[in-house]
């Protein structure tokens, strides 16, 4: 038979088990509000509250530094300090406990400045019961764990999408390689072949010119598969760079478009752009100028690409239609909309802002800024 200490540890051990701990950093100055917070604690059931308390600003600052509270409570009056000051001087992660501004009295714009520096709750201490602290911990404690859900989701998302864009791009220069050295070299070699077989032949036989014919018809597939495997991985970027990449692009696309005045304006210089941004902003002004030549309507569209204030800005303007911005946004499923949220998705990727401005008659602009990296 087990002795009754043995019993008696496995109750103990038992209604731990059974009971929620949450510890709880009380920054609080006046010792009669901790004994009554702690007595309103003590009355909630089926919970068990580990709280530490901090007397002072500089205390509980280093406390909460500790990250291993699951909630702080926080005096707002704090001698000369106020917790707003230490809400400004939390760094939010993680591990960073939601935190609840108790003060002596009800203010309605102490309440919405505390919610705007990032407060879970505002509970004033005159209305205070065991009840609503125990909901306001709890409610505090759940909204922290979905935001990190959602924040550890949307992060796995981010990887996700910028995994998805290598392997597009690894895709897309795997194929431009493989137009260029199989395809296109199988044309120029039959180019070269019906050429030399001309020479041979003699030039009044029937046959010469229906092989004379088909010269200017290979050229041009050769033409068109030059300009696929360029539009796909443009060797002019690894060759030359961005500047020289977006000159190139702009004449080809004034080639093509000859109704369309196109200026590009560069105010920067090569080694100022990191080489990783180089195929985001290429690819960022390939997907406007389509959107430019497929639904704009546009007579004049500039291209800038400039260097200010420690910021890199690339700017595309057109003077077309414009759209709805909110409808196109919304669509995704349509070729517009799965266009202005790739060059949206490709910017904050590349750690970068992206705008974009449009409406009806009065054109589209477009602006990306990535920070400058110092050389």
């Amino acid at each position: 038979m087990a002795p009754s200490w043995w019993n008696y540890s496995k109750n103990i051990q038992a209604d731990e088990h059974d009971l929620r701990f949450i510890r709880i950093l009380l920054i609080e100055d006046d010792e009669d509000d901790y004994v009554l917070l702690h007595r309103l604690l003590a009355e909630v059931p089926a919970v068990h509250y580990e709280i530490t308390w901090s007397r002072t600003y500089d205390a509980g600052l280093l406390e909460l530094e500790k990250e291993i509270y699951d909630v702080c409570l926080l005096d707002y009056q704090l001698g000369s300090m106020n917790g707003l000051d230490i809400l400004s001087k939390v760094q939010e992660s993680a591990k960073t406990p939601p935190i609840i501004i108790l003060t002596g009295q009800g203010d309605y714009l102490v309440d919405l400045k505390a919610m705007e520096y990032g407060a879970a709750d505002y509970i004033v201490k005159d209305q205070m019961s065991g009840h609503m602290l125990e909901r306001a911990i709890r409610y505090s404690i759940d909204r922290k764990k979905s935001r990190d859900s959602l924040q550890e989701s949307e992060k796995q998302l981010k990887h996700l999408a910028s995994a998805l864009l290598r392997v597009q791009e690894n895709e897309r220069r795997i194929l431009a390689a493989e137009l260029h050295d199989d395809l296109g070299q199988l044309l120029m070699a039959i180019k070269f072949h019906i050429e030399s077989v001309l020479v041979r032949m003699n030039p009044n036989e029937g046959d010469a010119s229906s092989l004379r014919a088909l010269i200017p018809n290979i050229q041009g597939a050769v033409e068109r598969v030059r300009n696929m495997y360029t539009q796909l991985m443009p060797t002019v970027l690894d060759d030359l760079g961005i500047l020289a990449t977006l000159k190139w692009f702009c004449r080809e696309f004034q080639k093509d478009h000859p109704d369309i005045n196109v200026q590009p304006e560069f105010e920067v210089e090569e080694q100022d752009i990191s080489v990783d941004l180089k195929l985001v902003i290429f690819r960022i002004v390939q997907e406007a100028f389509k959107n430019v030549a497929d639904h704009s309507g546009a007579h004049r569209a500039n291209v800038t690409l400039a260097g200010r204030e420690g910021r890199l800005w690339l700017d595309v303007y057109d003077d077309g239609t414009g759209f709805d911005l909110p409808r196109a946004m919304s669509e995704t499923c349509t070729t517009s909309g799965l266009g202005l949220m790739a060059m949206k998705r490709r910017a904050e990727l590349s750690g970068g802002a992206f705008q974009i401005e449009s409406a009806g008659g009065r054109g589209t602009f477009i602006s990306v800024q990535w920070p400058l990296e110092e050389n």
